[in-house]
């Protein structure tokens, strides 16, 4: 399945958009990859974890985070988080 059409992955991208809004930190395709790579580091279950490594590769997968964007209207709406705080 793909984390596109997953509930479940995009609930995982949102925890980590939420994590970087709350640390103040820009919000864009590579630092969410960054941040899940972080999550993965800190442990969970195996479901958690199978779900950490299919959003970080599903980002990965992009060419670039404008095709992201243009894709996956929701993380417009997250990188334009960063114009706000701005």
């Amino acid at each position: 399945m793909s984390i596109q059409h997953d509930v479940k992955g995009h609930v995982i991208i949102g925890e980590a958009a939420l994590s970087l809004a709350l640390c103040e930190k820009e919000i864009s395709v590579l630092s969410l990859i960054n941040e899940l790579g972080h999550m993965m580091n800190a442990g969970g279950s195996d479901d958690r974890l199978s779900m950490i490594s299919e959003a970080r590769c599903w980002l990965k997968s992009l060419e670039t985070p404008e095709e992201a964007v243009r894709h996956v209207p929701y993380l417009r709406t997250l990188a334009g988080l960063n114009d706000e705080k701005n």
